[in-house]
């Protein structure tokens, strides 16, 4: 399909000289000197304080790899594409003033452009003509590379046609729309998939263990990691080979024989905690005292083996007492795993920073996987976020999104927004925001670096107070993984955590994808530690507004389609080999699996289609316990309730009722009961019940007995 771009022409603007700021008419984020922003004339531009996500990476653009005879061109293109109002252009369904990181990658995308029009040649943007780019396109069309890339290098020369008028007459492509007017998809030949999330799911197995022992650092470790992540924080300020000051200037000298004062009274603060003194392995294995960390125990410098502080080894070597293998912190622990302390010694002092990271990642994935929110919803997070509503019993998580957060003119709010609607959470996601809050004092949750006295946990020491980025969290997923199975493979633990083998790769955004599969498959299943993802599903679901400006009620659409799909596809399989049914609703049952076959192949384009085909009658099958309920809400007897959708009525499974009309009963329904008679047979036969259970148990077997003879009865 051919349609003509309409180009509105727009007033020229003052074109940009060499002193003017590239970041013009941007905001920029709290902290940013402007007298220290990029200007056009420089070969480098910093585009990052313009990013006010917190977990948004250092952006820049180099404009010394744009070919010579372009360079004042494409440069002039950039910083419009920054500073100007939006052109008034129908471009590829796209509107609204690029964002920075748009405006980085389309400016090299141009950049390939001119790269490709200087081998044949040409130097100005105006002696491009249009059979040029038709062989431009083909030439991408054929490219090896994803199609998605395809179609910004195609959308980077529109972009660049569409600001002709804004440009000098020497920088203007011509005046006829690239590849007359056709959308970019038509020439290409194929379009950019819109339909499903292709995000990777975790694997069940993978993401219930690694949820667990999240809920285990989060629930039962805290306390004792930020209790040594504290003392930690507090010896190393006491460095004795960092020069410290106080007010006054630089830092007193200690009164004679202070040092050796302070050396006892640590050597008898060991004593007293039965502990043995700080050591450490040289190189040929000797275990010798680490006189370093006793520095940062008395806030001076231990020298020992020294004539001039002889009296340091004097007190030591009085002491009388052993040396550990390492610097063990005073922190006790008072957690335990399955009955026993979850380690048999403290937490080293080069432990603690570790562990204080890993508690953080941990927090991470409690808060993100069970919110259901997106990465950078969750990395932006500030102390706070928690409110308690103390009528309905609900916790409220409040933040920030940024997702179709636009101005009046379709412009990204580079801030974005507060929530207007709140994520509805469960209590591990209050504990978690709590523990975060109580291990440091960034005012993000999730600050790029566990700050020390200026210093860094870690090589990212430029971004010490912003936000951990989404490549970071990745990293410290797989550091989380890894720290538990070396725990399991130490202590003898089976409850490793299983890599995905489909997809190693733990990246955070497959968190939310992961739990719309687990609310849609496993309605009934355990989360962990007693959570029920029928809880999550109901309270969190419903309060992500149910919208689908979400996007997470997009997922769990076509992850109940899915599964429904699944379901039925199973039951069809089972009827075609034979199986009986029985029950009020035998009947209905089997006309509408068979029915279902229609649905196969079906191809959805948007979850909205996925949440029609579900309100479907022919697919209101939903197993249950020793019963499948073929739904008819005229015949039901149970609570029906609205789906998270609010398109169709759905069972109370928990509230079948023995006289519902809707009830079916498959050979796998039976074989449920039958454990059921098993059961209640051994407590009928007890001479010790109570009588008044007895009795009932007793009618619940006559009940079930009848019901599974009726089913045999029937079969063939």
């Amino acid at each position: 399909m051919s349609l003509a771009l309409e180009h509105t022409p727009a007033a020229a603007p003052t074109h940009p000289v060499a002193d003017t700021p590239v970041l013009a008419r941007h905001r920029l984020r709290p902290g940013a000197d402007p007298a220290d922003q990029s200007r056009f004339g420089d070969d480098r531009w910093i585009l990052t304080p313009a990013m006010h996500e917190a977990h948004a990476k250092a952006t820049s653009l180099d404009t010394t790899a744009i070919p010579a005879p372009f360079r004042d061109a494409v440069k002039i293109v950039a910083w419009l594409m920054l500073n100007h109002d939006p052109v008034e252009t129908v471009l590829n369904g796209r509107s609204g003033r690029p964002t920075v990181r748009t405006v980085a990658a389309a400016t090299r995308d141009i950049s390939r452009f001119c790269e490709w029009l200087t081998q044949r040649n040409i130097d100005t943007f105006a002696a491009v003509t249009a059979p040029d780019l038709d062989d431009y396109a083909t030439e991408i069309r054929h490219a090896q590379v994803k199609h998605w890339q395809r179609e910004d290098l195609l959308a980077a020369v529109s972009r660049l046609w569409s600001m002709r008028s804004l440009l000098p007459e020497q920088h203007q492509l011509p005046p006829a729309p690239p590849w007359g007017g056709d959308r970019i998809h038509d020439v290409l030949g194929q379009s950019r998939s819109s339909g499903e999330n292709r995000t990777p799911r975790i694997h069940p197995d993978t993401m219930a263990a690694l949820l667990s022992w999240s809920l285990r650092f989060v629930e039962d470790f805290a306390d004792d990691i930020i209790a040594a992540f504290d003392e930690y924080k507090h010896l190393t300020i006491r460095n004795p080979r960092r020069r410290r000051t106080t007010q006054a200037g630089r830092r007193p000298r200690a009164r004679p024989n202070e040092l050796c004062e302070r050396l006892t009274a640590v050597v008898e603060r060991y004593r007293a905690a039965g502990r043995g003194l700080p050591g450490s392995r040289r190189p040929d294995g000797t275990l010798t005292v680490n006189a370093y960390h006793l520095g940062r125990l008395v806030d001076g410098q231990v020298m020992l083996g020294k004539p001039a502080t002889h009296a340091h080894d004097e007190i030591l070597a009085a002491s009388g007492l052993p040396i550990d293998e390492a610097c063990y912190l005073f922190a006790p622990i008072t957690a335990s795993i399955d009955g026993q302390p979850w380690r048999p010694q403290p937490i080293t002092y080069d432990e603690a920073p570790q562990l204080a990271r890993l508690l953080s990642v941990a927090c991470y994935l409690v808060i993100g996987y069970l919110s259901g929110q997106r990465v950078g919803e969750t990395l932006n997070l500030r102390r706070g976020c928690i409110e308690h509503d103390r009528t309905t019993g609900l916790i409220f998580l409040r933040g920030l999104h940024f997702k179709g957060v636009t101005d009046q003119t379709r412009t990204k709010i580079p801030e974005g927004q507060v929530r207007e609607d709140p994520w509805v959470v469960t209590a591990p996601v209050a504990t978690a925001v709590s523990v975060l809050e109580r291990l440091h004092t960034s005012p993000w949750l999730f600050p790029n670096t566990l700050a020390i006295d200026g210093r860094a946990d870690g090589p990212h020491q430029t971004r010490a107070g912003r936000g951990r980025t989404e490549p970071l969290m990745t990293l410290d997923i797989a550091h989380l993984c890894t720290w538990v199975n070396a725990y399991c493979h130490t202590t003898g633990r089976v409850d490793t955590i299983p890599p995905d083998p489909a997809h190693p790769r733990l990246h955070p955004a497959r968190l939310r994808r992961t739990l719309a599969w687990f609310i849609a498959r496993r309605p009934r299943g355990l989360v962990a530690a007693a959570i029920q993802y029928g809880h999550v599903s109901l309270t969190m679901t419903l309060g992500y507004s149910g919208t689908y400006a979400s996007g997470f009620p997009d997922d769990l659409a076509f992850e109940e389609w899915l599964a429904k799909i699944e379901t039925l596809a199973a039951a069809h399989d089972r009827l075609n080999h034979g199986e009986h049914v029985s029950g009020p609703a035998a009947a209905t049952y089997r006309h509408r699996v068979n029915a279902a076959t229609r649905f196969a192949g079906r191809v959805l384009r948007t979850s909205r289609e996925a949440a029609a085909l579900l309100a479907n009658p022919d697919m209101q099958i939903y197993p249950g316990d020793g019963m499948t309920c073929v739904l008819d809400p005229n015949k039901a007897a149970c609570r029906l309730t609205r789906d998270e959708s609010g398109h169709r009525h759905t069972p109370d499974l928990d509230d079948c009722r023995p006289n519902c009309g809707n009830i079916a009963r498959t050979d796998a329904d039976t074989n449920a009961l039958r454990d059921r008679v098993a059961r209640l047979q051994a407590l009928v036969a007890d001479p010790l019940a109570p009588p008044i259970r007895a009795e009932r148990e007793r009618h619940e077997l006559q009940r079930l007995t009848a019901i599974l003879a009726e089913h045999q009865q029937g079969q063939p």
